[in-house]
């Protein structure tokens, strides 16, 4: 099946197909932000355990826009994420890492996959949906900080390294 499915791609649009292993497991969505020292706020969970079938564990589009739908409806959000202290360890320096290692600067989301012990990163997202009701919302709220709060945070991280502004803009 997995051949027949590169030969379409291929044959199809002309170019090489990528092939990824699925990563089940639990699926955090992690906010950092910062430039410089870099601060992992509180991970999401995405909890999909109304889900048996595997091909329903994936946060897609009706999951996240569209309510009413059984993925919108069925996968919950755990804020924070129910992690040891150790696993909390070890997923901010994997996160952290990653931010460094792509260049982000401000803040970004990244979707994580926890699988027999490690952490993957599935996703880096460097401008990520902040809407009230958006998992770096969330995660912003449960560090304590109010949603007009989470914009000011995020405004003055573009200022502070803004030639214009600089480092002394409050």
């Amino acid at each position: 099946e997995l051949a027949e499915r590169v030969e379409f791609v291929r044959e199809t649009f002309r170019q090489p197909a990528l092939v990824e292993d699925f990563i089940d497991g639990r699926e955090f969505h992690v906010t950092v932000w910062g430039n410089g020292t870099v601060r992992m706020l509180p991970p999401v969970e995405m909890d999909f355990s109304r889900f048996a079938d595997v091909h329903d564990r994936l946060c897609t589009y009706d999951s996240k826009f569209t309510p009413g739908s059984r993925h919108y409806d069925g996968i919950q959000a755990r804020v924070p994420a129910p992690l040891s202290d150790e696993e909390s360890a070890r997923l901010e320096d994997t996160v952290v890492r990653a931010y460094h290692a792509l260049g982000c600067r401000d803040y970004a989301r990244l979707d994580i996959r926890l699988r027999d012990g490690l952490f993957y990163v599935l996703d880096v997202n460097p401008n990520p949906d902040v809407s009230p009701d958006a998992s770096v919302a969330c995660a912003a709220e449960a560090a304590g900080y109010s949603y007009g709060a989470l914009v000011s945070e995020l405004v003055h991280l573009a200022a502070h390294r803004h030639p214009v502004f600089g480092a002394g803009w409050h």
